[in-house]
């Protein structure tokens, strides 16, 4: 049996071809602008309900080339800046990318960023066409986290509910006199330092143009985006007591949270720009000179060091001088071992022998030894010639 390999290789070829959901072409006609680019091999085609594409809506002037790299971009997730940017980082150098327009599909546009420099616009200058709209004006504000690399699971949710909420919000239309807006916890320094606020994630309800201020943590309240929508169209924020006190908006103090908010802006500012390691070695510095002061001795433990060190001076004094006078007195006389000079022993045998001299009975042997011939002895030699002679 024979079998055709052309056949074969025509089938397999058949099958391996990619199928789309489109329909036919009927090739060009008189009147139709020429087609200069061929249909995307990943497009989606044609479903059941949708509009048939006219010849107007096919983007045939699109600049080849920005279209190529942004499809790369987007499909391998490489992008030159980003790189350099984290290379950088790493080393202490703090830059940044300006941001696009969508911010990387991280936040909905819509929803208007509130940061130090436009809040004064937004709220607190806000203009309305009557005093009845004013009082009604309510900002419903969180302070979130999320664009952090450090950003927290709760900070997302929190992100995503707030989302979902405004859309839902949008659809219905049910909430005229309330207004959204996001803070961005990492890149707001003033308005967070002025309300106290060192922590995210934050809902904030601000009313009577920013003077009236309620502060809701995720545990305080519901979160889920039907939840939040009845919190606010019920106005359940009426039941909380806002922010009072000293410090709050109108207090006595207010200034000088004020003061303290201008300041650390103008240090963040100045901080961001300065690269990790100096940073490092200004705090570790600081930080052994604060160590240094706390752990300095009181005076009375300075007099009390001061006083041991003068009494151990005294007594090593004292110690030198006794080392110093103790030979001349306690020594013993050095010996000499001159032949010259008499021993001890000889000296005692001398004086016995004087003293025995001295006695009467010496006196009397030794006149009759002196009467006596002396006896001498002689040597073998001698001996040996008196023999000899005899």
């Amino acid at each position: 049996m024979k079998f055709n390999f052309a056949l074969l290789a025509a089938v397999i070829t058949l099958c391996s071809i990619p199928v789309q959901a489109q329909y036919f072409s009927q090739g060009w006609k008189p009147g139709q602008p020429v087609h200069t680019k061929a249909p995307s091999p990943n497009a989606k085609g044609w479903a059941p309900g949708q509009k048939v594409p006219s010849p107007q809506d096919t983007p045939s002037n699109l600049d080849d080339g920005s279209t190529s790299e942004s499809a790369t971009k987007a499909e391998t997730g490489f992008d030159i800046n980003n790189l350099l940017v984290s290379t950088l980082n790493k080393f202490g150098f703090n830059l940044s990318v300006p941001a696009t327009a969508d911010n990387g599909g991280l936040w909905d546009e819509r929803i208007p960023r509130i940061t130090d420099g436009n809040y004064q616009d937004l709220i607190v200058n806000e203009e309305f066409e009557s005093e009845e709209e004013a009082a009604k004006r309510a900002w419903v504000l969180v302070i979130t986290s999320a664009a952090s690399n450090k950003a927290e699971a709760i900070s997302k949710f929190v992100d995503n509910m707030f989302d979902s909420a405004y859309n839902i919000t949008q659809v219905e239309g049910d909430l005229p006199h309330v207004k959204w807006g996001r803070i961005d916890y990492f890149n707001v320094t003033y308005l967070t330092t002025k309300w106290n606020v060192w922590q995210a994630p934050y809902l904030v309800i601000a009313k009577d143009r920013g003077q009236t201020l309620r502060f809701y943590r995720p545990t305080q309240i519901r979160v889920r985006d039907e939840a939040l929508r009845e919190f606010l169209k019920t106005e359940g924020y009426n039941a909380t007591p806002p922010w009072s006190g000293l410090w709050a908006p109108g207090g006595e103090r207010e200034w000088i949270l004020d003061i303290f908010a201008i300041y650390m802006t103008k240090a963040y500012n100045l901080f961001i720009k300065v690269p990790k390691i100096v940073l490092y070695l200004i705090s570790g510095g600081l930080g052994s000179l604060i160590l240094s002061f706390m752990h300095r001795p009181s005076k009375v433990q300075k007099e009390l060091a001061a006083r041991k060190e003068l009494e151990a001076k005294e007594a090593a004094k004292r110690a030198a001088k006794a080392v110093a006078a103790a030979p001349a007195s306690s020594a013993p006389a050095p010996t000499t071992s001159s032949p010259l000079a008499p021993k001890s022993s000889e000296k005692s045998k001398g004086k016995k022998i004087a003293i025995a001299e001295s006695s009467p009975e010496r006196s009397a042997r030794s006149d009759a030894s002196s009467t006596s011939p002396v006896k001498t002895r002689s040597s073998t030699r001698q001996r040996k010639a008196r023999k000899t002679a005899h």
